[in-house]
């Protein structure tokens, strides 16, 4: 599979790809858009995102981005406390790449991938 990089999806569709159901599953009005409906057939996606796309200033890109320029240095890895928040949006206006929704809210970051 190759990677296409980083698409920021709603809560809705995160929730879909990470437990098969979502909180709008159980309302009267259901969903706006399909969740998922967006990704492409032939696409798939897998919840966060490569290092590469992480903030510059982000640890998980600062070790990952030395470790490759300079190979032969023991670099250490990423603490398993570390937490960043690269891959939420805790604020969007943008559309949802997972469902097309325009609705504001919360963007995930998925990693895009053709299958």
């Amino acid at each position: 599979m190759e990677s296409y990089g980083t698409v920021n999806v709603c809560v809705d569709c995160m929730l879909h790809h990470a437990n098969g159901e979502c909180g709008s599953c159980h309302r009267e009005e259901g969903h706006g858009q399909e969740p998922l409906s967006s990704i492409e057939d032939g696409f798939s996606v897998t919840a966060g995102m490569g290092w590469e796309d992480h903030a510059d200033d982000c640890l998980t890109n600062v070790i990952n981005d030395l470790r490759e320029r300079f190979p032969d240095v023991k670099w250490p890895d990423v603490p398993g406390d570390y937490e960043c928040d690269c891959e939420t949006d805790t604020y969007s206006t943008s559309q949802c790449a997972g469902c097309g929704s325009y609705l504001h809210g919360e963007r995930h970051a998925m990693t895009l991938f053709k299958d």
